[in-house]
């Protein structure tokens, strides 16, 4: 079977999936979706070029390596700022999930993904502590200042291993805790990358990469500790 019929065989299975999840996971879902009902002006923090200057959303796409086919699963995905973009990176035998627990995000993602014509690009429901991805069905999951939402972190973790394809990777993009920065959550929300690595090691997974390319968060990519080392990229 070809890596196209394989794709094209699991997607009706993940469009019966309430998918991601997280902007606002410690906090109970109907508060959360509550708190996103004034969609635009979620749009206008998230969409704002002010955020493209210090985010380089390109530049991150670019060291994720992403190759056409691959299905990537966007958590905390908010606007589908980054989906869409992986929808492009992975082409028309590729799909982009955007995951969030706010319907109005949803929403807002498959609306946008209408407006572009991007039919790989793909938006769902989940529930805060569980983005429900069938078993080996995602080449990489990707969280953008989501992982300080998460809850029972570990746990979470080691059931999203699951869900990852042989050679699977997770990439997490986080704000500094110890860094004076004008963006993102106050310093006592934020995860260190120290306790990111640590709580990765504990749930199954070894570091892969650590990229310090962005001036406001870091960039790590972690993989299951029974995977093959990858070469330098």
């Amino acid at each position: 079977m070809s890596r196209s019929h394989r794709l094209h065989s699991i997607i009706p299975t993940l469009r019966l999936l309430p998918v991601a999840i997280i902007l606002m996971a410690a906090i109970p879902a109907t508060l959360a979706q509550h708190s996103f009902n004034d969609v635009d002006r979620w749009v206008k923090r998230f969409e704002s070029p002010q955020r493209a200057r210090w985010q380089k959303p390109d530049e991150v796409v670019a060291k994720m390596n992403l190759k056409p086919g691959d299905v990537v699963a966007d958590i905390g995905a908010g606007t589908g700022y980054f989906t869409r973009r992986f929808a492009r990176a992975v082409g028309p035998n590729g799909l982009a999930l955007g995951l969030d627990i706010a319907p109005n995000m949803v929403k807002y993602m498959k609306d946008d993904a209408r407006r572009l014509g991007l039919k790989n690009y793909q938006a769902r429901v989940v529930k805060p502590d569980d983005p429900e991805l069938p078993e080996h069905s995602v080449d990489v999951i990707f969280m953008c200042d989501t992982y300080h939402h998460i809850q029972n972190r570990v746990k979470y973790l080691r059931n999203l291993q699951k869900a990852l394809k042989p050679g699977g990777r997770i990439i997490i993009v986080d704000f500094y805790k110890d860094k004076d920065i004008p963006v993102g959550p106050p310093p006592r929300i934020r995860v260190s990358k120290k306790q990111v690595i640590g709580e990765f090691a504990e749930a199954g997974y070894r570091l892969n990469r650590d990229l310090d390319f962005l001036p406001y968060q870091y960039f790590l990519e972690f993989v299951p500790t029974t995977a093959t080392p990858a070469k330098s990229r």
